[in-house]
């Protein structure tokens, strides 16, 4: 079982534990205290964290140690400005897959974006690209190959999944 208690400005507190038939085992997961539990896949030995303002996911073993990290940066070419942030949507889109979403900023539309990962990983395997343009805001993944996004014009809920590569 994964914890992460929000303490609003001041961090937030991640833990994770198991019973291991006769006792219960547990990790402190808070070298920073800013790390947000993201998820998790029952397919996938590993639990997905966001930093508390956005500057890296990691995936962790379930003892808690990195695996690996990924930082916004130039993932597009098509792109004029790097974005400087991943958003707290991010999950597993599956066992192999992971979705995040780049920063939705106001200002600058254009830095907002939803990004496929590889699960292992973390590298980028590339942007998602919505029949009807780039959507920007929260994601859901559902762990079954799909996920959910809302698009607030039409006040629609709609689901997708990665066409096959």
């Amino acid at each position: 079982m994964g914890l992460s208690i929000g303490m609003g400005q001041d961090g937030i507190l991640l833990y994770w534990a198991r019973w291991d038939g006769e006792k219960l085992v547990h990790w402190d997961l808070n070298e920073t205290q800013d790390r947000i539990l993201a998820d998790v896949h029952p397919g996938h030995g590993g639990v997905l964290t966001i930093e508390h303002y956005g500057s890296d996911l990691r995936l962790h073993a379930l003892d808690g140690d990195p695996l690996a990290l990924a930082e916004p940066g130039s993932h597009d070419e098509d792109q004029d400005q790097e974005p400087s942030f991943w958003d707290y949507g991010c999950g597993f889109v599956d066992a192999g897959t992971v979705i995040a979403a780049t920063g939705d900023d106001e200002e600058d539309p254009h830095q907002a974006g939803h990004w496929l990962l590889d699960a292992h990983t973390l590298r980028t395997r590339g942007r998602v690209r919505y029949p009807d343009g780039p959507v920007a805001g929260y994601i859901r993944p559902l762990g079954d190959g799909t996920w959910l996004t809302f698009d607030s014009r039409l006040d629609t809920l709609n689901r997708w999944g990665a066409a096959p590569l």
